[in-house]
């Protein structure tokens, strides 16, 4: 896939989607808030290293530290969004097969 820019509550943001297949992806549509820096675990109990992870909020591509960080040592199992979620909104994990 490519590289584009999206504006974001106003601020444009890079994003990208990786172009390998991947080995992780899970959706979720929130049924219930998210307050910011509650844990949030990735679906179907996956693990993940720092830099193989690709969080998604509503279709875009988010950035680690400005929009979520890592909780724990690897393997991690979880997230903290820096934000509130809201009911409806739609998160994604995913991780890339290595090129």
């Amino acid at each position: 896939m490519g590289n584009f820019l999206r504006l974001q509550n106003g601020i444009p943001r890079s994003a990208a989607e990786g172009s390998g297949a991947a080995i992780y992806d899970a959706s979720v549509e929130l049924a219930s808030p998210i307050t910011a820096g509650t844990s949030v675990t990735l679906p179907s109990s996956q693990t993940y290293d720092s830099g193989e992870l690709e969080v998604y909020l509503n279709g875009t591509r988010l950035e680690a530290v400005f929009d979520y960080t890592y909780v724990g040592s690897p393997p991690r199992t979880q997230v903290q969004f820096t934000f509130n979620l809201v009911v409806g909104d739609h998160y994604r994990f995913r991780i890339d097969r290595a090129p």
